[in-house]
């Protein structure tokens, strides 16, 4: 392997390989820190201790080293290291020109047989035919200036775009030089050697602004060479009147135009862009001296030799893979973990508490995924004893299911033991089950997008949409042609934008009601568990804690309420105006695109209409606290089923609110 001149191509990107990892770093620390601290609020010393015992601070600490090798090796990657030299020559294709012709009514003055359009256009092809070896590209420009075709090789295409041009094709009037050089410089690409622009024109630039532009292209690197269509006597300007006849083109005076050639003019352009100016003729000599300049540095500029770096950016980011995989297999348990086996339940407090805290911490965010796994200790195989059939028998077994993370069986688990009706066992599985199903609605809010960022992402895609309003109606009153187009481009835009968000704010409304659904009888089976055991304060303040948790998911759906209604009101504006700007824009300047772009058929799609948004969130109440849980009938009788216990006994899962029992020697929950 050649290993000769080492170095880097973009430099710049070495500070992410530095700065990266110490900012990695200090994250890393900070959660650290606040996952300590998150701990210390919600568990005694003892349990931390008992809860963490499985974690292992190396392997932890072997993982975020890893991550900061990654960083690093992306900074490294994005820097470009080369190494080795690869020899080219590039060879030459032929000069890009790029031709601006005039095609507004002074143009039809026939001072020059047939007409000066015709002439201009005839000796353009006649060149591209002879003399064409290069990319030829083509604005036609009066008033406003357009790109007829791009730099191509397809001469065939080239001479259909030309053929095409008349003085309708403009449909501004008027004479601006300066836009159609600006037009033609921005057709041309910003790396080739010499960028030449030959102007076709009678010189009269009406809005003053053609060598100024030329200025200014100087800067750029493109040289203009102009060529005078017409005599400086000039001659009258015919065009077909309203009624289809022939007639002199007249001032608001009512007296003839005369066009004359301005060689003063198109003097002062090409001379600025350090080209030169010649009369096109009347057979269109004036081009032989173009040809003349094109050719400077035609075929008998041999091809020039190159030596640039080999790219080696691969090997940081196999490397930067490599070590992503590792430390995605690495967990942060130790390798060995001793089980303990749980105490009774009858004691005074439920000896599953443990495992039922670290879940709900975790889901809290107090820890995270792996601190979690490696906290719970492993469940007991279904085979290694006997089906369960006591009250007690369920709840160990759902103890079990919650320490392996199966909270669909631990739910139901809890479920059985309840309807066994053992007041020994009540308040634990009620305990128990909450636990789980704050957990089940955590999960159900992580597989939908972020409440505050689609907010924050609609309200931004809805501000955009009502700027593009504003300007959609201001080209509405302004009846200007580009002004339109622009206006319907940057319509369509902030449509896509703000329908994707509209998408974005129903997922994630669609997540945090099913969230919330099992928010609320968690909150129901903590304040079931207080009742039977009034004593239980971590019952209490897991209560207190679900209360806040529903409080602040509300909020967030009645934010995300708000702003799709108002992203929708604003949908409904912009397409209106949008369909005006459609009605009115010419269907030669009407800007392609593919059906729906702007967005005819996303009426038919899966967004959300207003009556929608109002259901989804109709009836939520304004905090936590004024929420009740109930199970349905139709609930408890399949669970019963499923477990085949039989009668027809009602789950205590907190469906009866804060009633006091009836018979304190036998509760009927």
């Amino acid at each position: 392997m050649n290993i000769s001149y080492p170095h880097f191509e973009s430099p710049h990107w070495l500070w992410l390989a530095v700065v990266g990892p110490i900012l990695l770093f200090w994250l890393q620390r900070y959660a650290a820190r606040a996952r300590r601290k998150q701990i210390a609020r919600v568990a005694s010393p003892h349990f931390v201790a008992e809860l963490t015992r499985s974690h292992s601070p190396a392997r932890r600490g072997l993982k975020e080293l890893l991550l900061l090798a990654v960083v690093a090796l992306i900074g490294v990657a994005l820097a470009r290291p080369q190494w080795g030299e690869l020899q080219s020559r590039d060879e030459w294709m032929g000069e890009d020109v790029m031709f601006v012709l005039d095609s507004s009514r002074s143009m039809l003055a026939t001072d020059i047989a047939p007409s000066r359009l015709q002439r201009a256009k005839f000796s353009i092809l006649d060149f591209v035919q002879r003399h064409g070896s290069g990319r030829v590209g083509l604005v036609a420009f009066a008033g406003g200036a357009f790109l007829q075709c791009p730099l191509t090789f397809d001469y065939g295409a080239f001479e259909d775009a030309l053929l095409g041009v008349d003085e309708r094709t403009i449909p501004t009037g008027g004479t601006d030089v300066g836009r159609a050089l600006r037009e033609a410089q921005h057709a041309m690409e910003k790396k080739s050697v010499r960028k030449l622009v030959v102007l076709l024109t009678d010189g009269e630039d009406l809005e003053k602004s053609g060598v100024r532009e030329a200025e200014a292209l100087a800067k750029d690197g493109v040289t203009v060479y102009t060529l005078g269509v017409g005599t400086p006597a000039g001659a009258e300007i015919r065009a077909v009147t309203p009624d289809g006849h022939i007639d002199f083109v007249r001032d608001e005076k009512g007296e003839v135009v005369r066009s004359r050639l301005d060689e003063v003019t198109l003097t002062a352009i090409a001379k600025a862009t350090r080209g030169h100016y010649q009369p096109l003729g009347r057979l269109g000599e004036g081009l032989a001296k173009v040809r003349e300049a094109v050719e400077t540095n035609g075929p008998g500029t041999p091809g020039r030799a190159q030596s640039r770096g080999v790219d080696r950016y691969h090997w940081p980011i196999a490397l930067a893979l490599i070590l992503m995989v590792g430390e995605s297999l690495i967990g942060t348990r130790r390798g060995k973990f001793a089980t303990s086996t749980a105490p009774s339940p009858a004691s005074s407090r439920s000896p599953l508490q443990p495992a039922a805290a670290v879940a709900l911490m975790g889901m809290f965010g107090v820890l995270d995924a792996s601190a979690l796994t490696n906290a719970t200790p492993k469940a007991i195989p279904p085979a290694a004893s006997p089906a369960p059939v006591s009250a007690r028998e369920f709840y160990n077994f759902g103890t079990q299911q919650l320490r392996a993370g199966k909270l669909t069986e631990a739910e139901a688990a809890f479920q059985a033991a309840l309807a066994k009706q053992d007041e020994s066992v009540q308040p634990f599985a009620l305990y128990n089950a909450g636990q789980v199903r704050f957990v089940q609605g955590a999960e159900e809010l992580k597989k939908g997008p972020s409440g505050k960022g689609v907010t924050s992402g609609g309200v931004k895609a809805t501000e955009s949409a009502a700027d593009a309003s504003e300007k959609a109606t201001e080209a509405l009153v302004s009846e200007d042609v580009q002004k339109m187009v622009a206006a319907y481009l940057r319509g369509r835009g902030a449509k896509k934008e703000l329908r994707a968000a509209l998408s974005s704010v129903q997922r994630a409304m669609e997540a945090h009601v099913k969230t919330l659904l099992k928010w609320r009888r968690s909150l129901g089976d903590f304040q079931s568990a207080v009742e039977l055991n009034p004593a239980d304060t971590n019952a209490t303040h897991n209560a207190e804690v679900v209360e806040r948790a529903i409080a602040e998911l509300v909020d967030r759906l009645r934010q995300m309420q708000q702003m799709a209604m108002s992203g929708l009101q604003q949908k409904k504006r912009l397409q209106g105006l949008m369909d005006e700007l459609k009605g009115k824009i010419p269907k030669p300047n009407m800007p392609p695109g593919a059906p729906g772009d702007d967005g005819e058929e996303d009426e038919q799609g899966s967004g959300m209409s207003l009556e929608e948004i109002r259901d989804l969130v109709e009836g939520l109440p304004k905090d936590g606290r004024e929420m009740e849980v109930g199970l349905s009938p139709e609930e408890a009788a399949n669970l019963l089923d499923g477990y085949k216990l039989g009668g027809n006994r009602r789950l205590p899962m907190g469906d009866q609110g804060k009633a006091d029992p009836k018979d304190r020697k036998r509760r009927n929950w």
